[in-house]
C-alpha cells in the first residue's frame, strides 16, 4: 500500500527542465555511449557475431537508442502534453515512461536484428527478447527512481526558515512587448511573478490593492533583461517571480514551491534554480 501511494508523490520530469538543445545532446550521447559499450565489451555474445560489418551494426543500435529518445521528447511528449505535465508529473509517470523508452529500444532492436538476419522470425524469439530487457530494466529503474525521490524529498522538504524582509525603494518597471509599441509599466513593489503562455508572458501584478493579469507577446527571456531589481528573478522556465512577495517556501521531490502573499499564488522553483531559495533566509 505504502509503495502504491508513492508511486503517485510528486516527482521532477527531467526531459521538461532541458531545453531542446540539452534534450537532444542528451539523447546523442547515450545512443554513443551504447555505441561504444556494445563495441568494446562485445556482451550478449556479440563476441561470437562474425561479420565484416560489426562495427557498422553495432554503430546502428546506439542510433536506434538515440532515435527512440528524441522521439520520446521531440514526438510523444510533443503529442500529449497533457500527460506530459510537469506538474503532474509521478514516481509512477517516470517508471511508466522510462519503461516505454525500454520497449521501443528493445523493439527497434529487434527489427534491426532481423533486417540484418541475426535472429530469425518467430514470435517465441521476439516475445524472449523483448521480455529479457524489459525484466532486465524494470528492476534498476524502479530503483533509480525511487531513490532520486528520497533525495529530493529530503532536500526540498525541509523547513525554510524565511529572513526579514528589508525595505527597498520603489522603483517602476517598465515592460515592453515584442513589436516595441505595447507596453506595461508598475512599481517593482506591485509585481507577483510573470507566467510563460506560449508566445506571450503574463504578467500577475497587484494595483490598488486588486489582482490584474495582462498579456504582453514576448518570451520570458525578453522580460527578464528588461528587469534590473534584484530580488525579481527566473524561477523556473515558465516562471520569473518577485522574491520579496513569497510568504512561505514548501516543497516536495519536485522541488520548492514559493507561497506568495496575500494570495493563493503558488510558484514552483525548479531544481536548478533551488540556491534561489537561500537568499530567502
Amino acid at each position: 500500500m505504502k509503495i502504491l501511494e508513492t508511486l503517485k508523490q510528486p516527482y521532477p520530469c527531467v526531459d521538461l527542465e532541458r531545453s531542446n538543445t540539452q534534450n537532444l545532446l542528451y539523447s546523442f550521447f547515450v545512443g554513443v555511449f551504447i555505441s561504444v559499450f556494445l563495441i568494446v565489451f562485445e556482451p550478449f555474445g556479440i563476441g561470437r557475431w562474425e561479420s565484416d560489418n560489426k562495427v557498422r551494426h553495432l554503430l546502428a543500435f546506439g542510433a536506434i537508442t538515440f532515435g527512440v529518445l528524441t522521439f520520446m521528447k521531440f514526438g510523444l511528449m510533443k503529442a500529449f502534453p497533457s500527460y506530459f505535465n510537469e506538474i503532474k508529473w509521478t514516481v509512477g509517470r517516470e517508471i511508466v515512461a522510462n519503461l516505454l523508452v525500454i520497449c521501443l529500444i528493445a523493439l527497434g532492436n529487434y527489427i534491426y536484428a532481423l533486417s540484418i538476419h541475426l535472429f530469425p522470425w518467430r514470435l517465441d524469439v521476439f516475445f524472449w527478447n523483448f521480455s529479457v530487457v524489459v525484466a532486465l530494466g524494470v528492476f534498476p529503474i524502479s530503483f533509480n527512481v525511487f531513490l532520486k525521490y528520497n533525495r529530493g524529498l529530503k532536500k526540498f522538504s525541509e523547513p525554510v526558515e524565511l529572513g526579514v524582509a528589508k525595505e527597498k525603494k520603489e522603483s517602476e518597471i517598465l515592460l515592453k512587448a515584442e513589436n516595441g509599441k505595447d507596453t506595461l509599466s508598475f512599481k517593482t513593489g506591485e509585481l507577483f511573478f510573470l507566467e510563460s503562455a506560449d508566445n506571450y508572458s503574463k504578467v500577475v501584478f497587484n494595483s490598488d490593492g486588486n489582482f490584474k493579469q495582462e498579456l504582453l507577446r514576448g518570451s520570458l527571456a525578453s522580460m527578464s533583461n528588461q528587469i534590473t531589481e534584484e530580488s525579481i528573478v527566473r524561477c523556473h522556465r515558465s516562471y520569473i517571480v518577485n522574491l520579496s512577495k513569497t510568504e512561505k517556501v514548501t516543497g516536495n521531490a519536485q522541488g520548492y514551491k514559493l507561497h506568495l502573499s496575500d494570495s493563493d499564488y503558488i510558484i514552483p522553483v525548479a531544481r536548478k534554480y533551488s540556491a534561489i531559495v537561500e537568499g530567502l533566509k
